[in-house]
C-alpha cells in the first residue's frame, strides 16, 4: 500500500497534545514554506545544482515528517541521498520530482485544514 500524502495519525496526536490553534499557525508557516521551497524547485530544474538540491532536500526530508508528511520525507530523503551520485542529466528530474511532491502535499495540507489562510 503506497504511503499516504497525509498521515492523520501524526496530525491528529499533534492536535491533542498542542491544541488546533497551534497546529493551525504550524499548518500554515508549512503552507508558506512549502511554496517558497516548490519555485525554489522549479528554479532548480532550469538551472540545476547537485549541492542545492541536495541541501533543500535535506531541509525538507527533516521538517516535513514531524507534522505528517510522510510521503514527502521519503522523497526529500531519497533525492538528499541521490543529489551528487546521479548524472548531471538527472538533476532536473529530481528538482521536478521533488516540486510535484511539495505541490501535493501542501494542496493536501490546504484541503485538510480550509481554514488556514496565507499571510
Amino acid at each position: 500500500m503506497p504511503e499516504q500524502i497525509l498521515d492523520l495519525a501524526i496530525l491528529t496526536e499533534l492536535e491533542r497534545r498542542l491544541g488546533r490553534d497551534r497546529i493551525l499557525k504550524v499548518v500554515t508557516a508549512q503552507i508558506v514554506n512549502g511554496r517558497d521551497m516548490s519555485r525554489r524547485f522549479a528554479a532548480l530544474e532550469l538551472a540545476p545544482d547537485a549541492t542545492l538540491l541536495k541541501s533543500l532536500a535535506h531541509q525538507i526530508a527533516g521538517s516535513s515528517g514531524s507534522i505528517g508528511l510522510a510521503q514527502l520525507s521519503s522523497l526529500a530523503a531519497s533525492v538528499d541521498q541521490q543529489a551528487l551520485a546521479v548524472a548531471p542529466a538527472e538533476l532536473p528530474g529530481l528538482a521536478r520530482a521533488m516540486r510535484d511532491g511539495i505541490d501535493a502535499a501542501m494542496a493536501a495540507l490546504a484541503m485538510h485544514y480550509p481554514e488556514v489562510t496565507e499571510s
